[in-house]
């Protein structure tokens, strides 16, 4: 019997085990992959609230050890117009982009360090129950000999499509189509000089360059899901076409270095889904995905993490039930995390700017404390709410008259 099975060990289910693991609970970590493994899709950024997180936990050096940088310059270039910040009400004052192998495995090390148990090559089919309530897994091993295993609670952190969600039944909610949301295309670079985490906002369309492990950047090119694809022998020559016509810039710099890795593209619907239930709760994208257009990912799954497992802890130790402590977990996640979802998919429009976001964008020239609380937003240290205030607006404004 364990306190917690975390099903899925990338960053979401590695942070929850080992926060578990570290406050003395009996926790057992399950994957159907050999871990760590690269994610086929990410760009890797996480903001400044996850950051704070690493560090808080005592894991940011070890990510850092991985040759990954802090990244500390802000710039989103808007044609005529060019917004440089830094999100405040951060403690280590950075982002950074550590490649999934890497953060993947400093968050692994440090649950199995704490005392998980890592099961590799079991293949999740189902949940055990006891009635309404959810005791347990089972599944198959690599050599198909069946596997089981009780909990007091499973964890779902096994992504977008989670076997567990399906498992216990989890209603989605704010449902958004992939055609609605952003296509991505982006590669790995060697060799291109960057000046932190750069944007280039045009209509229907962003670029996007940061540097990650071993002084490769990765880059990108996003453009509206309902458009359009290039096929894949085309790639290459539509990521430069659009570099070179958008950022031309950034293109002169990406041509003074190269390409070393494959063209990596996709898009993904967005959605929200039940949080928890009697014996169970998800996690990261489990729980919630949403379009990738913020690069909110990562942020969020380590964010899920540290209130699932306080959550989870207090009701293991505390004098209520486990699923009295669990039944106040959506309302905390949905909170934070639905108005960065509708933030996000508001911005995967890749619409033309309005008149009035034209004139904030311009009112918000020159006024770098209200620069800085933009980038915020997307830091997650600003809330969505507060930065669009309608008194926080009439403050822009006004400063701009």
């Amino acid at each position: 019997m364990y306190d917690a099975i975390v099903v899925g060990g990338r960053c979401g289910g590695a942070a929850t085990a080992m926060l578990l693991a570290r406050q003395g609970h009996k926790v057992l970590i399950v994957d159907q992959a050999t871990l760590p493994s690269d994610a086929r899709l990410s760009t890797h950024l996480i903001w400044h609230a996850g950051v704070d997180l690493l560090h808080k936990w005592g894991l940011l050096d070890a990510v850092k050890a991985t040759n990954c940088p802090l990244l500390t310059g802000f710039s989103l270039d808007l044609g005529e117009l060019v917004l440089r910040g830094q999100p405040p009400g951060a403690t280590v004052g950075a982002a950074m982009a550590p490649r999934r192998l890497a953060l993947d495995k400093v968050l692994l090390d440090a649950a199995l360090a704490a005392g998980a148990e890592l099961r590799q090559g079991v293949t999740f089919e189902d949940v055990l129950k006891d009635g309404d309530r959810v005791t347990g897994i089972r599944g198959r091993l690599q050599d198909g000999s069946a596997f089981t295993a009780h909990a007091k609670v499973v964890v779902g952190a096994d992504g977008t499509h989670s076997r567990v969600a399906r498992a216990v039944g989890a209603e989605s909610y704010n449902e958004f189509p992939k055609e609605a949301g952003s296509y991505n295309l982006y590669s790995y670079f060697k060799g291109v000089d960057l000046d932190g985490v750069e944007f280039f906002s045009r209509p229907e369309r962003m670029i996007y360059a940061w540097e990650t492990n071993d002084g490769r950047s990765v880059i990108g090119v996003i453009q509206p899901g309902g458009a359009p694809r290039p096929a894949r022998e085309d790639m290459e020559a539509h990521f430069q076409s659009e570099l070179a016509t958008l950022a031309p810039g950034l293109a002169a710099r990406v041509n003074a270095g190269q390409r070393d890795d494959e063209w990596l593209s996709g898009a993904i619907g967005a959605f929200c889904r039940q949080a928890a239930g009697p014996g169970w709760c998800l996690v990261g994208d489990a729980g919630v995905t949403m379009d990738p257009i913020t690069a909110a990912g990562i942020s969020n799954a380590l964010r899920d993490a540290e209130l699932a497992a306080t959550l989870i802890h207090g009701g293991l130790q505390g004098p209520g039930s486990l699923d009295d402590s669990l039944a106040g977990y959506q309302a905390r996640r949905d909170a934070v995390s639905v108005p960065l979802q509708q933030f996000a998919q508001e911005m995967a429009k890749l619409a033309p700017p309005t008149e009035d976001v034209i004139k904030l964008f311009m009112a918000l020239a020159g006024n770098q404390e209200q620069i800085d609380n933009y980038y915020g937003v997307f830091a997650q240290t600003v809330t969505p709410m507060a930065f669009f205030d309608p008194a926080n607006m009439t403050r822009i404004f006004a400063s701009a008259a």
